[in-house]
């Protein structure tokens, strides 16, 4: 059974059984656990720096967004191979959404602040331009997503359609994390080789790590479905 078709029955199946039925309860909830999440993620930058910039907050704001869209994702490949997290499916719409919104706010940040001055130019060198342009196509996959994240679309573009439209999710996410490392791997191969003047690693690290945890994840999927038939 495709993993978005089985996480799909375990949302139902939590909905027929009562369980978080309130919708709007659910978006209230996951903003306020991603407000959580962003302080503790701005604990941790200030422990290694005991500062704050605007691009400091801008980094925060981008590993938030990962964070939330990756966990989103990761969620159908744990619950295809177990069963301890059937119970945060229900949560997977929202998370991914509300890590959509993070995601628009590290743009908007990446647009205003003078780190990033002049806008479009300071991207376009040759040193930012692959990156750019893999920000550029995982958001434009991103919005598609979140355009039809919804009963609606799932309708009018039929179940099996809109559960292939779920997996380019994990190629926005792929060029995502190629954007995210592009700047930072210099920093975190100091690190990794103990030349880096931090004790613990930089978040951005961490979270690029649960990155490949998420596609390894999807790709084990993958193997592990590649001879079975969907179930419709």
């Amino acid at each position: 059974m495709p993993a978005e078709l089985k996480a799909q029955i375990k949302v139902q199946a939590h909905i027929e059984q009562g369980h978080h039925t309130n919708d709007q309860r659910m978006w209230i909830e996951m903003i306020v656990y991603s407000i959580i999440l962003l302080i503790v993620i701005s604990g941790y930058y200030f422990v290694q720096s005991s500062s704050f910039t605007g691009q400091t907050v801008n980094r925060i704001v981008a590993d938030l967004s990962i964070l939330l869209i990756g966990i989103s994702l990761i969620l159908s490949s744990v619950c295809y191979f177990w069963n301890f997290a059937d119970k945060y499916i229900i949560y997977r719409k929202h998370m991914g959404l509300v890590g959509v919104g993070y995601m628009i706010l590290h743009i908007v940040l990446s647009t205003v602040l003078p780190n990033y001055a002049p806008f479009p130019g300071y991207y376009l060198t040759d040193a930012r331009i692959m990156s750019f342009t893999a920000a550029v196509l995982g958001t434009i996959i991103f919005a598609l997503m979140g355009i039809a994240s919804n009963r609606f679309a799932i309708q009018e573009i039929g179940p099996q359609l809109w559960r292939k439209l779920m997996r380019v999710g994990f190629i926005g996410f792929a060029f995502t994390l190629y954007h995210f490392s592009s700047k930072g791997m210099p920093y975190w191969s100091l690190w990794f080789m103990g030349e880096s003047r931090s004790v613990i690693p930089s978040f951005g690290l961490i979270v690029f790590m649960f990155g490949l945890v998420v596609i390894g994840l999807r790709i084990a999927l993958w193997v592990a479905t590649a001879n079975k038939h969907p179930e419709v």
